[in-house]
């Protein structure tokens, strides 16, 4: 099983106990906690990337006519 595919799992199951508690099967509090799951999921999904150092934007340059 690979980085995504767990990501999808956590995701999906915390999902799931989000409607859950919605409908009232669960309590609010089992709907916090798969908030938190789909958030983690989420988070092992994107990947926390550190920035990518002081790059500068690219802009045109200008030749000088004669």
């Amino acid at each position: 099983m690979n980085r995504n595919q767990i990501a999808w799992w956590l995701w999906a199951g915390g999902t799931v106990l989000i409607v859950l508690s919605w409908v009232e099967i669960v309590s609010t509090t089992v709907g916090w906690v798969g908030f938190a799951i789909g958030f983690l999921g989420s988070v092992i999904s994107w990947g926390v990337r550190p920035p990518r150092g002081d790059a500068k934007p690219e802009t045109p340059k200008i030749e000088k006519r004669d």
